[in-house]
């Protein structure tokens, strides 16, 4: 049984943990020589980084409630609008909770209303007299989420495994040879569109590994005429250079190889409009195009 084989038979099966699972996973990624797919695995087994955007499965929305008080009355659970939350405090996705902790800590009692709290007492001083009255004293302040939406990042993390494995094998029927597939051309590139495809959903950092693709592209950092010489002659459209232009106009530097998320937005338009056919060149050969050019004009090359 090979590897591939055994991550989805893991997958599927409630007596695997997902830890287990996805150590599996990470010597797969390391056989593939996947970066993407192997900091991922990384982030999830070790937890996100504050500089690492989380994934949308760990963004959990949040419910305010407050206990206030006028001296004379008290109300407790008292709901408070998140709009007015995010005006007081200027925090605009403060009602979002971005849960970083490694998966293998993620756990939760059973509460009688299935909701989890958050202590948000820091915020207190900051909502009186402009989310409730002057006459008001916020007594405590806390956000709620659903229990299930935290246990839920496990069995999302599963099934994103999943789908990785059985798109890797649809697209290569004996993708239990790693070796093989490294062996393929454009391999690596096709590896990242189908992670990008269903892990990430397009929200990968970097698109893979263009050392190892044959696209013939050369990008001067820095040069834009360069960059839209070389997409336009592999089909890119005027008013897809324009919106990429825009895009890089307010992310001009990046680290690490990792596209700022305008980019990243951009380029998977990019491989929705070559998965649908609207753009004519195949996923495999538009990731490692798209990569090269970009990481070209980054001077990342």
């Amino acid at each position: 049984m090979g590897l591939l084989t055994q991550i989805q038979n893991d997958a599927i099966s409630d007596t695997v943990a997902v830890n287990s699972l996805l150590r599996k996973v990470m010597l797969l990624a390391y056989k593939l020589d996947s970066g993407l797919l192997e900091d991922w695995v990384k982030h999830e087994l070790n937890g996100y980084p504050n500089d690492v955007e989380v994934p949308s499965y760990r963004k959990i929305p949040l419910n305010f409630k407050a206990s206030l008080s006028n001296g004379f009355y008290m109300h407790n659970n008292a709901p408070i609008a998140q709009y007015l939350v995010k005006k007081a405090t200027g925090q605009d996705d403060i009602d979002i909770f971005y849960c970083r902790q490694a998966i293998g800590t993620i756990e939760y009692k059973d509460t009688e209303d299935g909701t989890l709290a958050l202590n948000m007492d820091n915020f207190a001083l900051v909502l009186r007299g402009k989310v409730v009255d002057k006459g008001w004293d916020v007594l405590r302040f806390w956000a709620e989420m659903p229990a299930a939406k935290v246990i839920g990042i496990s069995d999302a993390v599963r099934n994103k495994v999943l789908e990785f494995a059985l798109a890797l094998q649809k697209r290569y029927p004996n993708a239990d040879d790693v070796e093989w597939i490294k062996s393929q051309e454009s391999g690596a590139a096709t590896v990242s569109q189908v992670f990008n495809t269903t892990i990430n959903n397009g929200n990968a950092g970097v698109i893979g590994h263009a050392s190892e693709s044959t696209v013939n592209v050369t990008v001067n950092h820095g040069n834009l005429q360069d960059l839209r010489t070389n997409l336009t002659q592999h089909g890119v459209s005027a008013d897809d250079l324009a919106a990429l232009e825009a895009a890089l106009k307010e992310e001009p530097k990046i680290e690490d190889k990792r596209f700022g998320p305008k980019v990243t937005k951009w380029v998977s338009n990019m491989l929705g409009k070559a998965g649908s056919g609207v753009w004519n060149v195949g996923l495999g050969a538009g990731g490692a195009l798209l990569e090269k050019a970009l990481l070209g004009y980054y001077g990342l090359n």
